[in-house]
């Protein structure tokens, strides 16, 4: 992939479109209302539950009639195709080896440790080291059933005490290498001559999911300390500062870059991408009741007044607004002279319904662009690592219907 290019066309095509994925509906609404163009949210109210599911989460165009928001979704989708890292095949394990591991972990785990065996074979490393490695599930099965030495790294001692417990439970298969655990502030380590240990240049950094701003300073060191690959994946991007942990690249600064607010962070991490229809009909329930909350709020203080509420079980959702809202507004310790009835009229209320559903769909509207901010966002990573002087590669990897924050990023000396 040409990452110039790439990062080009992110930009030209998200910047139309900035006011509305640059700000959340709630914060100043309706003035936030007031971009989204009338037409695509005329269009979406024609459209059935089922039919909405399928352009939410499936970006299905199918049933639309204004071809230009059809096209917008059809360029959306074009713009964030990728290739899948490939690997010639996964291993089958014990019962054992993935003992109260989630789906999610051991579908990542799979795929990830057959992808690095594969890089191991072509291309060798005294070893890869697990940046944030927690209890060890990817370190273990890595170097027990690859055979690929390999070090994990956490600041959490007890996490690692857990993970060397599990790791010498069961019998090792024939092949084994060597697992470390190895106890480090990975942001904060200042001794050198450990970090050299860990980090050498002929090794493997390797990062799964680093949390923010961890992935750039992974980045860091893996340019620092010249070690010969990185694998990187990223996710939390609403946990990095607007102002000084996007934009990175030297190209990104000289030409003409977006800038990604709080708000557009938090659509890069973004995790509705293949929902079911349950699931669907949820968050459709969810966002009725907070919008109209938001309502209320902005009714209580007079004007737009934005504040954090919080989640709910899925079972307030589906009980009677007024409890829910009656409930919040206790919480967060506001004063009001709402009581149960008058919630709930308010709810029902049908100007209310019309409000709600424009920023419901509006919202739609706006979750569609949360990839290409992610892209955005790692393609200027990659554009970092070639200014180092570095091979890159970014494709995905995972089943996103499992694990959303697919995309990886694999570095090599040229």
């Amino acid at each position: 992939m040409n990452y110039k290019e790439h990062f080009n066309r992110l930009t030209e095509f998200l910047s139309p479109y900035e006011p509305l994925w640059n700000r959340e509906i709630l914060e100043n609404y309706p003035q936030t209302m007031e971009v989204y163009n009338t037409a695509w949210i005329e269009d979406l109210a024609q459209l059935s539950k089922e039919d909405l599911w399928k352009f939410d989460c499936f970006a299905d165009t199918e049933k639309l009639q204004d071809k230009s928001l059809a096209q917008m979704m059809n360029s959306l989708t074009d713009l964030t195709k990728l290739d899948f890292f490939t690997y010639s095949s996964k291993r089958n394990f014990p019962d054992w080896a993935f003992r109260k591991v989630k789906e999610k972990k051991r579908h990542e785990i799979t795929l990830i440790t057959a992808l690095i065996n594969d890089i191991q074979n072509s291309s060798h490393h005294s070893h890869t080291t697990d940046i944030g490695g927690g209890v060890g599930h990817l370190a273990r099965v890595l170097a027990h059933y690859y055979g690929v030495k390999t070090k994990t790294i956490d600041i959490n001692k007890e996490f690692q005490i857990s993970g060397e417990k599990r790791a010498k439970s069961f019998p090792l298969p024939e092949g084994a290498n060597e697992l470390e655990f190895i106890n480090m502030n990975f942001l904060g380590e200042s001794d050198a001559k450990k970090m050299k240990s860990v980090f050498p240049e002929d090794s493997l950094t390797l990062g799964l999911h680093t949390c923010g701003t961890l992935a750039n300073a992974v980045i860091e060191t893996h340019i620092k300390m010249k070690t010969k690959s990185l694998l990187n994946f990223g996710c939390c991007y609403l946990k990095m500062n607007p102002d000084s942990d996007t934009n990175l690249s030297k190209y990104s600064k000289e030409n003409k870059n977006l800038y990604l607010s709080n708000w557009a962070l938090t659509l890069a991490s973004r995790g509705y991408a293949s929902m079911d229809f349950k699931q669907y009909l949820l968050k459709e329930r969810v966002k009725s009741f907070r919008f109209t909350l938001q309502l209320i709020l902005d009714d209580i203080f007079g004007g737009p007044h934005f504040i954090s509420v919080g989640d709910s079980h899925s079972r307030e959702y589906w009980g009677e607004f007024s409890d829910y809202a009656y409930k919040k507004l206790s919480n967060l310790k506001i004063d009001h002279d709402y009581d149960l009835k008058k919630l709930q009229d308010f709810y029902d209320n049908t100007d209310t319904q019309k409000k709600v559903k424009e920023m419901y769909l509006g919202n739609i509207i706006r979750w569609q662009f949360g990839r290409a901010l992610e892209h955005y966002i790692l393609t200027d990573r990659c554009l970092v690592l070639e200014e180092a002087g570095l091979k890159v590669q970014m494709k995905e990897l995972f089943n996103e219907s499992l694990s959303p924050r697919n995309i990886g990023i694999f570095s090599t000396l040229s």
